[in-house]
């Protein structure tokens, strides 16, 4: 916070920065000749100036203001009238000259001003070059000779009193990108006109940007193209054509300013719009210029519900792998949905509730293992294109990764792997089957392990408490135990406390204990030296996918560690360090002998191999013609035999 207590000379410096004007020229008794900018908003001595100017000061010593010639005019709805306000480095309309300053930010500052007997406490806040909102007292009087000071004379003012918005008459357009940007078919509600919701489907707002173009006037417009519904009498048919003013937010509202470029009626031209961070489906529009009256796009006077459209069609020009196709689940974009044909590939995100945003990719061109798609912008304006590197499919899972989006269609330079940006350290991401088929595990056997880290594995009951209780089994040890022991060895069983007794026969007593975790193993394979693995667990609460990294410690000792989520992170390490590790286990071989689980290991070197191929059958035999002999040799053994023990 800043206290600028020079009156005058302060109240010119701040204006000046209110106005955004280029530069102050004024002169003070106790001071040089001063330059201030509002850049800096500071004074700095310039007295060899004096002499050269000398002739515009005046011998009062007056300051003088180049920017005078300039003042800026602000129009305003107040009190349901239509209001104009010239503001200049001094005065202000119906309010006098200012006295006194208080800069809270760059963006709030506080104006005292006098007009005879009354002074005016001035709040404003700047929210673009084009748009003031200001709260004030009304004339605020004292006993004759005390003059008060700013914090008096703003103790009258009332803190619930709505923002009065001005709009600069002489407005300079603002790029719209920041504001609003694509197409959207919408569906209309004038609360004041109708109740219902007129939903058209060549209703459409259009705010693109041409990259490139030479007006740059172009990029500073949108256009809301209005359909009439049957019957909703009051709804209507036309196109607006609005200048962007600039925007600002408030908490999580996104706010923006607009002039209708085809209207002249200023009270007609000047309107306000809302968004919200959280919920772009909705759009609130003022019906007068004012932005106070904009609390939630929801329940705004004129509401938008919109629909994102894609604006360009794309056609394709080659064919993506055939084992690609279907729904599948993209760990390196917050688990977006993605639908793959043999053409496209179309990818939804959800940023949150009931909301979600939609990504089109169209297959152009291919080489070897790149692909060049053709992107259709989230909200539908140009497209461009980037580059996709796919590993052959295994499993359940499509390694690949993605370049830079670019503006050109080349695949020379789209797909040169200097844009995939990688560096010298990366790894492929991830896009896993959606309804994924168990594959047989790397890992199998049963473990005794111990557990580390900050997300361990806990005891549960899965399916909940049962409905009568279980026999009463005395346990004289408890362990941790992994085990991966069905007929196919695709699940992974998981009991944090395990009882291991067993009976006179050695066989297991705890025969009704389900385990807390069953997790499927839906792929793995090895890279950058690591092996991974993929489990699938339909009860995870946080994500059903997540990624293994796994090592082979001993003959019967294996190192593991889960990550946090589905993604794999490059510095994951099987001893819980570095990115993304949520717990690590270290596991021994333990198999009794009524178990039947045998152990398996898989480094995942070669992924795509067939299931069984590692299967190895030993021949002892030379071949068909060596059994035959050896068949006609024991026959003729058997036959000399029996002869030799007949009695003669």
């Amino acid at each position: 916070m800043r206290l600028l207590a020079c009156g005058y000379l302060a109240c010119l410096e701040v204006m000046a920065q209110l106005l955004r004007l280029p530069s102050v020229l004024c002169w003070h008794t106790h001071m040089d000749f001063v330059i201030s900018n509002y850049y800096g908003a500071r004074c700095e001595n310039f007295s060899f100036f004096a002499p050269v100017l000398g002739g515009f000061v005046g011998r009062n010593r007056r300051p003088v203001h180049r920017a005078l010639r300039d003042p800026r005019t602000w129009f305003s709805f107040e009190k349901g009238r239509n209001t104009i306000t010239d503001i200049d480095q001094t005065t202000m309309t119906g309010h006098g000259t200012c006295v006194a300053v208080k800069v809270y930010r760059h963006d709030y500052k506080a104006f005292l001003f006098k007009d005879i007997e009354c002074y005016y406490c001035v709040h404003f806040n700047v929210r673009t070059v084009n748009v003031l909102e200001k709260s004030e007292t009304g004339c605020v009087t004292f006993p004759t000779g005390y003059t008060p000071s700013l914090e008096e004379a703003c103790s009258e003012m009332d803190k619930n009193q709505a923002l009065i918005t001005m709009f600069n008459e002489n407005y300079v357009p603002k790029n719209c990108r920041s504001a609003i940007e694509g197409v959207w078919h919408f569906a209309y509600q004038n609360r004041f006109s109708f109740t219902g919701e007129c939903n058209h489907p060549e209703a459409r707002i259009q705010s693109c940007q041409e990259p490139g173009n030479q007006f740059l006037i172009a990029n500073q417009k949108f256009n809301i193209t209005f359909k009439k519904c049957e019957g909703i009498k009051e709804s209507f048919e036309g196109a607006k054509e609005f200048s962007c003013l600039g925007d600002w937010f408030v908490g999580k509202n996104h706010y923006f300013a607009v002039a209708n470029t085809k209207e002249s009626r200023k009270d007609e031209k000047y309107r306000c719009f809302v968004r919200n961070r959280d919920d772009d489906i909705y759009m609130g529009h003022s019906i007068t210029p004012e932005c106070s009256v904009l609390n939630t796009p929801e329940n705004s006077p004129f509401r938008f519900r919109m629909d994102p459209v894609k604006q360009e069609t794309v056609n394709p020009g080659c064919l993506l792998p055939k084992n690609f196709s279907g729904e599948w689940v993209n760990t390196a974009h917050t688990e977006a949905d993605v639908f793959i044909n043999q053409t496209h590939i179309i990818e939804t995100t959800y940023p949150d509730e009931g909301r979600f945003r939609r990504t089109i990719y169209v297959c152009r061109e291919q080489r070897d293992n790149r692909f060049m798609m053709a992107r259709l912008n989230i909200d539908g304006c140009q497209k461009d294109y980037v580059c996709f590197e796919f590993v052959p499919r295994h499993h359940n899972i499509i390694r690949f990764r993605k370049g830079r989006e670019m503006i050109k269609e080349e695949f020379s330079t789209v797909c040169s792997y200097v844009q995939f940006q990688s560096g010298r350290e990366w790894n492929y991401d991830l896009m896993l089957a959606k309804d994924p088929v168990p594959v047989k595990c790397p890992v199998a056997g049963k473990f005794n392990f111990t557990q580390t880290g900050e997300l361990r594995f806990e005891t549960r009951i899965l399916g909940g408490v049962t409905k009568s209780p279980w026999d009463h089994i005395y346990c004289r040890e408890n362990i941790s135990d992994l085990s991966v022991c069905d007929q196919d060895q695709k699940e992974i069983w998981i009991d944090a406390h395990y009882c291991i007794s067993v009976d006179a026969y050695g066989r297991h007593v705890d025969i009704y204990s389900d385990p807390d975790y069953k997790l499927k193993c839906v792929g793995y394979w090895k890279e950058n030296l690591k092996s991974y693995l993929i489990t699938y667990d339909e009860l995870d609460p946080y994500s059903k996918y997540r990624c293994w990294v796994y090592q082979r410690a001993d003959l019967n000792k294996i190192l593991m560690s889960q990550s946090v989520g589905p993604f794999c992170n490059l510095h994951q390490t099987v001893h819980g360090t570095g990115g993304g590790s949520a717990v690590a286990i270290k596991m021994v071989e333990y198999e009794r002998e009524h178990d039947r689980c045998p152990m398996h290991f898989d480094d995942g070197a070669n992924p795509w191999q067939e299931p069984g191929s590692q299967i190895h059958k030993f021949r002892f035999t030379a071949g068909s013609e060596f059994v035959s002999a050896s068949l006609v040799t024991i026959l003729l053994s058997f036959v000399v035999s029996w002869l030799l023990s007949r009695k003669p």
